[in-house]
C-alpha cells in the first residue's frame, strides 16, 4: 500500500488486492470497500468488486440482469472451458440446460439419499483417523515426540472428503491415492500462469480418461454408485452426455474435496483459538452444527462469486455497462456490520446469523440473516447438505479422538488465500495439532 492510501483510507487502489497482507487478512480493505466504495471499479482486473451484504443479495434474486453463464451453449461455436475443470453445469448460468442438468441428480445429496451415505462418511473418517493416530503412537515410541501430533490438513482433512467422493462415484478403493494425487494436479492448475494451466488440463484429461472405462462398465452393469446414477439419470426423456458426466465428477471435485477439506481445517483452527468454545462443544457435540455455520460466516473458503451483467445496471451512485463482471463479495459481506454485531469475532452463539436449516433464498429478517457461503437463490450450492454432513461428521469424530487438543507451537499465517500460482480456495496450508496420547 501507497503511503496516500495508508494516510487516506477511502483511497483504494487495485494492487492492493495483489499483496501478501490482502492474501491473508483481506478484511480490513473489505471493510474500506462497504465505507467508502461498495461497487468499487477494480480497472486494473476488470472487474466490479460489491462489498456490501444487501447489494449482494439482490443481485442473487437479480437473474433478469445478471447471469452465471459464461457461455451460449446453443451458440455459434463449441462450448471451450478456461478452468481446468472442463464444462461443469455451472458454466450454464440460470436456463433451462441449466435447471434440467442440475434437475437430474440434485436428489442425490440431500434427504433420504444422503443420509443413506452417512455410514460411508463415518467408515471414512473413522479409517483415515486410526491411520495418523497409528502413526503418533509409532512416533512417540520411537522418541521421535512425547506428546500425540498430527498436521490436519495433509494427514486427515484433504484425503477425506476425496476418498468420500470417490466412494459415492463407485471408484475401487485401491485407487484412492491416485485419485487423490489427480485431485491435487488440477486444483494446482488453477493457478496463474500457462504451465501451470497446462498442468492442470492434463490431470483432467487423465481423469477423464481413467473414468470412461468405469462409465462404460455403469452403462451396462449399474450399482447402487454415483457413476450409475450419471449413467441412467433422465429426465424429460434425455440423459446426460459423456461430457456432462464428467463436468459432474469435477463439480463434486470442487463442491466435495477442497472447500469441505477447507472447512474441517476453518472448524478446529476457529474452535483451538477459542478454547472456551472449544469445551462448551465437547461437552455438547450437537453444537458442531453451530461451529459449522459460523466458520462459514466468519471466514468460510469462498469469497467470491462472479457474475455478468445482461443490461446497464445502476448499484447505489455506480453503473455497470452490458457484460460487466461483478465479483461478489461473499467474504466482505458476511462481514457486514450493518448486518452482523461484533463480525469480526468468531462466536458460535451470535444471536444475530440464522443457524437453522440451510435454505435456497437465504434467510432475512430485521434481526437476522443468513451467512453467504452457500450462495443464494439459483446457483445455491447443490452439495450444501453433504458438505455440512462430512464437515460435522469428521469434526466430531475427531473430537472424541483427540483428547486435549491444542495448536502445536509452530509458525502458521492462518486462514489465507493459496499463495501465488497455487490454485485452490481460501484456507489453511497445515494445521499442527498436539494432543494427549496414552
Amino acid at each position: 500500500m501507497t503511503a496516500h492510501a495508508k494516510s487516506d483510507p477511502s483511497l483504494i487502489e487495485p494492487h492492493e488486492f495483489l499483496t501478501d497482507e490482502f492474501r491473508i487478512n483481506p478484511f480490513p480493505i473489505y471493510q474500506r470497500l462497504r465505507e467508502y466504495d461498495p461497487v468499487y471499479q477494480d480497472k486494473f482486473q476488470n472487474r466490479w468488486i460489491i462489498s456490501r451484504y444487501e447489494d449482494i443479495r439482490a443481485i442473487y434474486k437479480d437473474n433478469n440482469r445478471f447471469t452465471r453463464a459464461v457461455y451460449n451453449p446453443h451458440g455459434k461455436f463449441k462450448f471451450g472451458s478456461d478452468t481446468t475443470l472442463g464444462q461443469t453445469l455451472n458454466e450454464l448460468g440460470e436456463g433451462n440446460d441449466y435447471i434440467w442438468l442440475r434437475g437430474l441428480v440434485a436428489g442425490e445429496f440431500v434427504g433420504k439419499r444422503l443420509e443413506k451415505r452417512i455410514p460411508l462418511i463415518e467408515q471414512t473418517a473413522h479409517k483415515i483417523i486410526q491411520e495418523f493416530m497409528a502413526t503418533a503412537r509409532e512416533d512417540q515410541r520411537a522418541g521421535h515426540t512425547v506428546t500425540g501430533q498430527v498436521e490436519l490438513v495433509s494427514q486427515f482433512s484433504a484425503r477425506f472428503p476425496i476418498r468420500v467422493i470417490a466412494g459415492m462415484l463407485g471408484l475401487p478403493e485401491e485407487d484412492n491415492s491416485y485419485f487423490e494425487a489427480v485431485y491435487d494436479r488440477i486444483f494446482a492448475g488453477g493457478g496463474y500462469g500457462r504451465e501451470h494451466f497446462r498442468q492442470g488440463v492434463a490431470a483432467r484429461d487423465e481423469l477423464f480418461a481413467y473414468l470412461d472405462p468405469l462409465l462404460d462398465d455403469r452403462l451396462v452393469n449399474p450399482r447402487e454408485d454415483l457413476l450409475s446414477t450419471f449413467c441412467h439419470a433422465e429426465k424429460d426423456g434425455e440423459k446426460m452426455s459423456r461430457e456432462q458426466m464428467r463436468g459432474y465428477v469435477a463439480l463434486l471435485l470442487v463442491g466435495g474435496g477442497d472447500t469441505t477439506h477447507k472447512a474441517i481445517d476453518a472448524m478446529w483452527w476457529n474452535l483451538l483459538r477459542n478454547p472456551e468454545q472449544y469445551e462448551l462443544v465437547r461437552e455438547n457435540p450437537e453444537l458442531m452444527d453451530r461451529v459449522f455455520t459460523e466458520m462459514l460466516r466468519f471466514d468460510g473458503s469462498n469469497h467470491w462469486q462472479r457474475r455478468r451483467t445482461k443490461v446497464e445496471v445502476e448499484i447505489g451512485d455506480k453503473v455497470l455497462p452490458v457484460g460487466a463482471t461483478a465479483w461478489l463479495g461473499l467474504g466482505s459481506g458476511n462481514r457486514d456490520e450493518q448486518v452482523f454485531n461484533e463480525p469480526d469475532t468468531f462466536n458460535i452463539f451470535r444471536n444475530d446469523l440464522y443457524f437453522g436449516k440451510e435454505l435456497r433464498t437465504g434467510y432475512w429478517s430485521e434481526n437476522c440473516a443468513s451467512h453467504l457461503g452457500f450462495g443464494q437463490e439459483t446457483h445455491f450450492c447443490m452439495g450444501y447438505a453433504l458438505a455440512r454432513q462430512e464437515a460435522v461428521v469428521a469434526s466430531c469424530m475427531l473430537m472424541d479422538a483427540l483428547k486435549n487438543p491444542r495448536l502445536a507451537d509452530v509458525p502458521n499465517e492462518g486462514i489465507a488465500f493459496p499463495p501465488p500460482g497455487r490454485g485452490g480456495v481460501r484456507g489453511l496450508q497445515h494445521l499442527e495439532i498436539e494432543f494427549d496420547i496414552f
